[in-house]
């Protein structure tokens, strides 16, 4: 459904422009079900706050880039689901509290590859230069891992590609490790059609908490409806 246009029925207080939220096709974190209904583990506690909170809003699936460029734009009222916080995003937008927290990260290798170590801290694995790595491009993986890649002057191949298609890199042996989450990771997998077994997770002994995703919203947003919306997420996620 490129670029089509939802109408969410809200129960709003009061008239004026709706808030007009933006997502891309993202299973399991953010997806339109069968229905054409907006879910998943970060839109559904989003919707349910913005419910909670009387906000009228309309969802629109948007791509990534077109979803920055309206934020730069700041010419309505809108928020981005999904979105980790960084300085950089901070300078062009506002960040609402945590809407959902993945679990533990890791990155995806393929079974038995005999160059990936479980365990070990994150840098010897970024600093090693025989491993191949990818990472998509304009996709943030958390403070943590995005600063050990500047630090540690990684330059892994940038792609475009879903994880489906980085999957197979990986069955290949293309490459050798790329960065998921355990949500994204378990349905990617299903929709490869390959056994989990063809694939080893590795995780990393100083990197437990898992990424913090929030709605990025414009500056236009008003800081009434901004507040209700923060007190919702706040009132839900206790």
């Amino acid at each position: 459904m490129p670029a089509a246009l939802i109408l969410a029925a809200v129960a709003a207080a009061g008239t004026g422009q709706p808030l007009m939220l933006h997502y891309i096709q993202s299973p399991p974190l953010q997806y339109a079900d069968s229905r054409g209904q907006l879910t998943g583990f970060v839109a559904k506690p989003a919707i349910a706050a913005l419910a909670a909170a009387g906000i009228p809003y309309e969802v629109r699936q948007t791509p990534a880039k077109q979803q920055i460029v309206l934020l730069q734009a700041n010419e309505a009222p809108a928020c981005m689901v999904s979105w980790l916080q960084t300085p950089e995003r901070e300078r062009i937008g506002k960040f609402t509290e945590v809407v959902y927290e993945d679990k533990r990260p890791f990155a995806l290798t393929w079974a038995g590859n005999p160059a990936m170590k479980d365990e070990e801290p994150l840098k010897d694995t970024l600093g090693d230069k025989r491993l191949r790595a990818m990472v998509k491009q304009g996709v943030s993986y958390g403070p943590t891992i995005d600063r050990a890649l500047i630090r540690y002057k990684t330059q892994p191949a940038s792609t475009t590609a879903d994880a489906v298609q980085m999957l197979d890199m990986l069955r290949k042996h293309s490459i050798d490790y790329f960065f998921i989450t355990d949500e994204e990771a378990a349905e990617a997998i299903k929709a490869s059609g390959y056994p989990a077994s063809n694939y080893q997770r590795i995780y990393f002994s100083d990197l437990y908490k898992g990424h913090e995703r929030r709605l990025w919203c414009s500056l236009s947003v008003p800081d009434d409806v901004f507040r209700r919306l923060n007190a919702a997420i706040l009132k839900q996620r206790r």
